[in-house]
């Protein structure tokens, strides 16, 4: 029974909220190869052969096969469809769409040739490629044992109210989730109205928006038609946004008192980066070139503001009780470092019939690193080491493939790709994997290039984690259609 006359009142203000997850590593880390179409057409595999805007943001060394200055912008349509299935007989898979439309690049190259007679072309680009889209609306429901209380009593055990923290454990116990059986005494244990491993309906709704924009500041230069070199300055801009709405119902009356309850948890993430991409083309004949770069870590400075709120309703004397409460709005600044990239690639160019080509990308994930150097809050500073550990024991290295290729006919282009990208989890965890067609026509002063990516990839989780009760497991499989046109213009 609910007790009126508890006092639910916690001062916040003592309490620094946090809300970096080992999750924020690997979203700001784990990349996708964008830009334009015929990029994307050919699996993103370009890096040995150059000559499009793409390679700024892979291997910049590509920029010295451009002959003539050129400008490209590239609008493209995204239609991302998640299927989740709440692990358990009974249940059945849910699916969400979401749609997105944004520019995947624009960029302007200027190709010139130097005084040295050994200098063949030089040429200098700048412009945006989008490398990560978070857009996605995911949802689930079902039925399994246990409840969200479980972690919230969890988190409680052992602590007065006025500890409690902000996000989760705090707003539970104010909006009357969780509550004292007997209030002016302490210790005591915090109690919820489910019976422990109670069968219970439940449902999450998430929303995700937003990207990351590499500006590319780049110079490249072609020594003597054998070995080409470049560097780009790369600033990404980032913006992510999401909110989760968690909620569990009572709709047959299983549970005595519980109604229903809703969890919301707000994030929003923005700030910018500088890295530092570094490549070469070496070509060692008319038919076979082969390429390498190496991308340093981004240093990413990001500023974060969140909220969560609970919504508990439960009956009290045969009347429904109301209880709600929000958490103070939250805000954290912070630097994550990301891994360094080596990549590798390797063309064949069959005269004016086209080509093939693979890249393979190392990423070492467990260099990502948090830095809260704007604290001194003790809680802040053992936070991050606990974080960093966590990088170092839950991901891995991955090795990443890219395949294509590109046949001609006459001013017509036609291309096919793949690429699968391994996951950055050392443990249950699915590749993400893709397969691309293009096509494109070439005139003397114009070009168009189209192409559909197919994305797949599976994963599974738990929408909250505790060791009270069971945990509740979703599978997730994720498809992501992408329609790209890229225009270009030659002078």
């Amino acid at each position: 029974m609910k007790y009126c006359s508890i006092i639910l009142t916690i001062i916040f203000f003592s309490f620094e909220i946090s809300a970096q997850t080992l999750k924020d590593a690997v979203r700001y880390s784990f990349l996708e190869v964008g830009g334009t179409a015929r990029t994307v057409g050919v699996g993103g595999a370009t890096g040995a052969l150059g000559a499009d805007f793409s390679v700024l943001s892979t291997n910049p060394a590509g920029l010295a096969a451009f002959r003539r200055s050129e400008f490209t912008f590239t609008p493209t349509f995204v239609r991302s469809t998640v299927e989740e299935k709440l692990d358990a007989p009974g249940n059945f898979t849910q699916d969400r769409a979401r749609s997105n439309f944004n520019f995947n690049n624009i960029g302007l190259v200027f190709s010139t040739r130097p005084l040295s007679a050994d200098w063949t072309v030089s040429a200098f680009g700048i412009g945006l490629n989008r490398t990560a889209n978070f857009h996605q609306t995911t949802y689930f429901e079902g039925t399994t044992p246990g409840s969200i209380t479980d972690r919230w009593l969890e988190l409680a055990q052992g602590l007065t109210p006025g500890n409690l923290d902000a996000l989760e454990a705090g707003v539970a116990y104010d909006a009357e989730a969780i509550y004292r059986p007997d209030p002016d005494n302490f210790p005591s244990d915090y109690v919820s109205d489910f019976p422990l491993n109670a069968d219970v309906d439940k449902s999450q709704l998430i929303r995700r928006q937003g990207s990351i924009n590499e500006l590319v500041f780049s110079f490249a230069g072609n020594y003597r038609e054998r070995l080409m070199v470049g560097a780009t300055l790369g600033v990404p801009i980032l913006s992510f946004e999401e909110t989760k709405t968690y909620r569990e119902t009572d709709e047959n009356d299983n549970i005595d008192f519980f109604e229903d309850l809703a969890y919301t948890e707000r994030l929003r993430a923005t700030g910018s980066g500088i890295n530092l991409k570094l490549g070469l083309i070496y070509r060692l004949s008319q038919m076979v070139r082969l390429g390498g770069a190496v991308h340093t870590p981004t240093s990413y400075g990001l500023s974060e503001s969140f909220s969560t709120q609970v919504q508990y309703n439960y009956f009290l004397n045969g009347i429904v009780q109301n209880g709600e409460a929000t958490s103070p709005d939250g805000s954290f600044e912070y630097r994550i470092r990301t891994p360094w990239r080596f990549i590798g690639s390797a063309g064949f160019i069959f005269g004016k019939s086209g080509f093939l080509s693979a890249e393979v990308e190392w990423v070492d994930y467990t260099n990502a690193k948090f830095n809260f150097n704007n604290t001194s809050n003790a809680a802040d500073i053992e936070y991050e080491q606990e974080l960093n550990t966590q990088i170092g024991n839950e991901l891995t290295s991955a090795l990443n493939l890219r395949l294509g290729g590109e046949f001609v006919y006459e001013s017509l282009r036609f291309r096919g790709g793949y690429l699968v990208s391994a996951a950055p989890y050392a443990e249950n965890a699915d590749p993400v994997s893709a397969f691309s067609v293009g096509a494109g026509i070439r005139g003397e002063s114009t070009f168009l290039d189209f192409a559909y990516q197919r994305q797949v990839s599976q994963s599974q989780f738990a929408p909250y984690l505790t060791n009270f009760a069971p945990e509740s497991s979703v599978m997730r499989e994720a498809f992501r259609n992408k329609f790209m046109l890229t225009a270009g213009f030659k002078f």
